[in-house]
């Protein structure tokens, strides 16, 4: 029995939110010249996970149509550009206060990731329990 697509990308879309939890964990527990680029790394590799299940979730799957893992595929991918976006602008402008536009923008992307993962990972456990 093949694996289900939704499968790997709940698991690529958690290990995103695991990675995007350390990340600002290892962020924290350092003063705020001194960051390196554990965290940077962290949240790359993390964008990455959540890059792949968003491509897993908008790829077709033979003898399957359904709009709604599509969607949230759409869903995933543009708030990860986005938070991409944010990230980078952030990098370069190499500001030493805080941007409230930018934390707005990216609470905003990671809440919807959030509620993705959560119907995702409703929609895998219904299809177990009728397994």
């Amino acid at each position: 029995m093949p694996v289900d697509r939704r499968r790997r990308a709940l698991v690529l879309l958690l290990l995103f939110v695991v990675l995007t939890g350390v990340s600002i964990a290892v962020s924290g527990s350092r003063p705020h010249l001194d960051q390196g680029t554990a965290p940077w790394l962290l949240q790359v590799v993390g964008h990455l996970c959540a890059l792949a299940g968003g491509v897993l979730l908008l790829a077709p799957e033979e003898g399957r149509e359904d709009a709604g893992v599509r969607r949230l595929g759409a869903v995933v991918l543009a708030a990860i550009v986005v938070l991409g976006l944010v990230d980078a602008m952030t990098l370069a402008a190499d500001s030493a206060g805080a941007n409230i536009g930018a934390g707005l923008v990216r609470l905003v992307g990671l809440v919807a990731i959030m509620v993705a993962t959560i119907r995702l990972a409703h929609g895998v456990a219904a299809s177990r329990r009728t397994r």
